[in-house]
């Protein structure tokens, strides 16, 4: 991917495949206003999209446009990377919410689970700052009622008994997790190399990291270089198969609203979702 990068003008084309994906999933978005859901599915697959398009459309903005490089563009790296980080994990919630043929059965566990990882979450944030905070109760109780239902889910008992052991050890300790399933169980159900998808979110990491390689990234790399063109552009590369992929699944979520895209970007977002199923690290 990237030993194809060593102009500004090779910099510049891979900025324009990822505006031209980037501006579909804008009319998608809009298309969306208005559009009244008839499944919780749908309803938080197009907010989750939403969540994810506004991620990447902040990412662009910090994306070099002139030739004329400085070392300021490079000190935007880690920002980039950490919100490419960003579009990455809202993938991933889309995938395990809206994205994966599941039975119904299943897809209410997983929504009901994903909730209640949120809830509990919110309870420990609440209580950590303030235990007399009259929000922490009502959280509480909430947490309570959800992690019942959840443990009385018929889907919950026809998990293997060392995954239904963990679960509930997770929810004794009031930790619930946002999915019951791996990461490399996950990239299989989504068709995504697992071994590529570890490779994006470390290399992402390394970037938004306050570490040393990223606080020293814009005073050892000198901003004219082919590295540097490399390094500026990687956040873009590294969110765009992931873009592609959920722009791609929504559409299916609403057929009678989605525009098409033209056939130019309807190539592109094909090419780049190949690149998540494909890619090696």
């Amino acid at each position: 991917m990237l030993e194809t990068i060593n102009t500004w003008g090779d910099y510049k084309a891979r900025v324009r495949e990822f505006d031209a994906v980037l501006e579909h999933a804008k009319a998608m978005s809009a298309a969306l206003a208005g559009f009244v859901a008839p499944s919780a599915q749908a309803a938080y697959g197009g907010l989750i999209f939403i969540k994810l398009v506004a991620h990447c459309a902040a990412l662009r903005s910090l994306a070099a446009e002139s030739g004329d490089r400085t070392a300021k563009d490079l000190q935007d790296v880690p920002s980039m990377s950490a919100l490419a980080r960003c579009a990455v994990e809202a993938h991933d919630a889309y995938e395990y919410i809206a994205g994966h043929d599941v039975t119904d059965t299943e897809r209410s566990f997983r929504i009901q689970l994903w909730e209640l990882h949120d809830r509990a979450r919110r309870l420990k944030m609440f209580g950590d700052m303030d235990e007399a905070d009259p929000r922490v109760g009502a959280l509480r109780a909430d947490v309570a009622e959800r992690q019942s239902a959840l443990e009385a889910h018929a889907f919950f008992a026809s998990l293997h008994t060392e995954l239904q052991a963990a679960l509930r050890q997770r929810l004794a300790k009031g930790d619930p997790p946002a999915f019951h399933l791996g990461q490399r169980q996950r990239c299989a159900l989504s068709g995504v190399n697992a071994d590529w998808h570890n490779a994006v979110t470390l290399q992402l990491a390394q970037q938004a990291h306050t570490l040393p390689t990223s606080a020293a990234l814009p005073v050892e790399v000198p901003p004219a270089t082919t590295e540097a063109l490399r390094l500026m552009v990687l956040p873009l590369l590294f969110a765009l198969p992931f873009l592609a992929r959920v722009t791609s699944t929504t559409a299916q979520l609403m057929p009678e609203r989605a525009p098409e895209p033209p056939s130019r970007t309807a190539r592109t977002m094909a090419a780049w979702r190949s690149v998540a199923a494909q890619a090696a690290p």
